[in-house]
């Protein structure tokens, strides 16, 4: 979870400087580490709740579950093209707002299997 919440912070962060008046000061590659460090918290969520993913999320607290909608519904806006920062970066803003719904889904499950005990 840790490791979800860590990647959905840099992201945005990413996002953010996109709208500055300078761009991001770094290469576009940056956002591309938190995607890779997707593969690990996919991989660990489902093999650990398999079939159960569903019960997983029934078992967050409410609260948690509406601030994380909130900020997947913000990722998905990014990530198809509705907001974009300065011209130039649509694709780093598409694929760090992508980045930040899976982090955000499967960092919920994560939580669910926490609360479950699984």
């Amino acid at each position: 979870m840790a490791l979800a919440i860590g990647a959905v912070l840099w992201c945005a962060f990413v996002i953010a400087s996109t709208f500055l008046p300078g761009g991001p000061s770094w290469p576009p590659v940056a956002v591309y580490l938190p995607g890779f460090l997707i593969v690990p918290v996919v991989l660990h969520t489902l093999f650990r709740a398999r079939s159960n993913a569903l019960l997983c999320l029934a078992h967050v607290p409410k609260s948690v579950l509406l601030v994380g909608f909130a900020i997947a519904v913000g990722g998905w806006l990014f990530s198809f093209g509705a907001i974009a920062g300065k011209p130039g970066t649509e694709t780093l803003c598409a694929v760090a707002g992508l980045v930040i719904v899976l982090h955000v889904a499967f960092g919920l499950i994560g939580v669910g299997m926490v609360r479950t005990g699984r």
